[in-house]
């Protein structure tokens, strides 16, 4: 069997062959054939081995998922090295289980583009972990599987938007009686808002309100990323839309 090297150059000289005995349009689709092959290598060539350490049932879960959409893993790798780099998501570094709750975990090998492996390592962020937390978003698996336990971000930078005093301890009534935490329903918004599942309106507030200080802390990264793609309206007022339509709460009538 003819090595990849000796085929290439078998249909270079066919190609040329055939231009000399006035073939020029089988000639043209050995070209083609060759532009794809030696398109293949250099493809293979900017590839490197990339081990993802996950659980093993979200290794399962993403396998599986990635198949039902026709879809491969290393796709998904090289659309999340793209996407973190120009800044459409920002990385949960991994959250350590109870001592004795964590599941055995396993390497899901693929073949990812160096070139963006390189420019993700150089923002010194770990390739791994930004292609395990983009691949478990994406399957809904570990820690984003429906009904596991809130990724924990590092607390931002303290905000303080001014709303109406009834309408601050509604709401921190009512995230408490739901077992949740502010900041964390507010990066939860934050979340939705950025991948396009949730449109804010701003709050409007009784001109006659007494206004208060809401402090709060969400994750800056966040906070910075709904700051870049927001339009007409701040974080804040994302935060505050969010806020209010999840827990049902109407400024209008929050004092009554």
């Amino acid at each position: 069997m003819p090595t990849r090297r000796n085929f290439t150059a078998g249909l270079t000289a066919a190609s040329a062959r055939l231009r000399e005995v006035n073939s020029p349009d089988l000639a043209a689709h050995v070209d083609e054939a060759l532009a794809v092959i030696e398109g293949e290598i250099f493809t293979a060539r900017k590839d490197e081995k990339l081990p993802i350490r996950l659980p093993i049932t979200a290794r399962d879960r993403i396998v599986a998922g990635a198949a039902e959409a026709s879809r491969t893993v290393t796709a998904d790798v090289n659309e999340a090295f793209t996407r973190f780099l120009a800044g459409e998501f920002t990385l949960n570094q991994p959250v350590r289980a109870r001592r004795g709750a964590a599941e055995d975990k396993v390497n899901l090998n693929v073949r990812a583009n160096k070139t963006l492996m390189d420019q993700v390592a150089a923002t010194g962020a770990l390739p791994m972990h930004v292609a395990a937390d983009w691949l478990m978003r994406k399957y809904e698996t570990g820690p984003y599987a429906p009904g596991a336990q809130h990724v924990q971000r590092p607390a931002g930078s303290t905000r303080a938007p001014q709303v109406p005093r009834p309408v601050r301890d509604l709401i921190r009534a009512r995230v408490a009686e739901a077992g949740k935490n502010v900041n964390a329903e507010i990066e939860e918004g934050f979340t939705r808002f950025l991948a396009g599942e949730f449109t804010p309106v701003a709050p409007a507030w009784p001109a006659d309100a007494d206004m208060v200080p809401f402090k709060v802390n969400p994750n800056n990264d966040l906070f910075d990323e709904v700051k870049a793609r927001a339009e007409g309206v701040t974080p804040m007022q994302v935060a505050m839309a969010f806020l209010l339509e999840t827990y049902g709460i109407d400024p209008d009538t929050a004092a009554e």
